[in-house]
């Protein structure tokens, strides 16, 4: 397999940071009666499905019992993830959800430093702040003065964003062991699958699979959206990345997302920036290209 340059992944990263931003708006589309583990399990699915026919004529490195289990446990990870944010807006705003999730990086950066030791994280610390600082900014005014987020729905997506927080060290973590060598497409479709299975299963013993019967044409296409661009897409990028930079720069990309989410209200909704606004999308393209430069003096761990 061609290894990935480093611009090739900051520019695949950029287009992440796109695709995560229209999956807020893409995920609240979907029925708000059907079973948010139901909807989950079919678009890892669904995703996992469309990249069979790609995979299989090119072959992977042999599956090992032990190789078998990180799969799972990274499919857990994203099981947990999707879920959450499925049944947080079922009671909170995407632009609640999508403020959360500009957490994620940090607390990668936390992980990271336990499970991937000497990856310079002090010089990464400060561009990861003034980054976050920027997107907060971005997002403070919310929605509204009458749209506080729901506490359950925000306990829920922050369990959410820690399982996806630490998705990218260990997956990084576990590529230097019994996934060593497997391609950002396997790596892909066997956590996709076995975060599906999780789910289905879990449907049948908990009565979810009959909110099916409410699945409309539209729902449908909502889902198959999302199973090809915000999450089989979003997640080979996000591997093919994974080893040529930093896992924390890497995930730090949701930045831009929540830059790219504010851009959208200013020129497509006509809404004028505040100031608090400009100088938030300043500090994120400022705290940005600081970890881009940086990732390219260092290389991460166990790569």
């Amino acid at each position: 397999m061609q290894p990935t340059s480093f611009t090739s992944a900051h520019i695949g990263m950029l287009l992440w940071a796109v695709l995560i931003a229209a999956s807020f708006f893409a995920a609240a589309q979907v029925g708000q009666g059907i079973d948010p583990v139901l909807l989950t399990g079919l678009r890892l699915l669904f995703s996992a499905l469309m990249f069979l026919p790609l995979l299989l004529p090119k072959g992977s490195t042999p599956m090992t019992r032990g190789g078998l289990r990180d799969h799972g446990v990274l499919g857990l990870l994203l099981a947990l993830y999707f879920g959450s944010l499925f049944e947080a807006l079922r009671y909170t705003s995407a632009v609640n959800t999508g403020t959360l999730f500009t957490l994620v990086p940090l607390l990668t950066l936390l992980f990271e430093g336990f499970l991937l030791p000497g990856n310079s994280l002090r010089q990464r610390v400060l561009p990861t702040l003034i980054a976050a600082a920027g997107a907060v900014l971005l997002i403070v005014k919310g929605s509204g003065p009458n749209a506080m987020p729901s506490l359950y729905a925000m306990t829920v997506y922050g369990l959410g964003c820690l399982a996806m927080a630490l998705y990218s060290p260990l997956s990084q973590r576990f590529k230097a062991g019994h996934l060593k060598g497997r391609s950002p497409a396997a790596m892909t479709f066997w956590n996709m699958l076995f975060g599906a299975l999780f789910l289905l299963v879990f449907c049948l013993f908990s009565g979810g699979w009959r909110s099916a019967g409410q699945l409309t044409a539209n729902d449908l296409l909502w889902l198959i959206y999302l199973a090809l661009f915000a999450t089989l897409a979003t997640f080979w990028l996000l591997h093919r990345a994974i080893g040529v930079i930093a896992p924390a720069t890497v995930i730090s990309y949701i930045y831009l997302s929540t830059l790219f989410l504010t851009l959208f209200h200013w020129v497509w909704l006509g809404q004028p920036p505040l100031p608090t606004e400009l100088l938030g999308a300043l500090l994120v393209a400022g705290g940005m290209l600081a970890l881009i430069l940086l990732s390219r003096r260092s290389t991460p761990a166990l790569g």
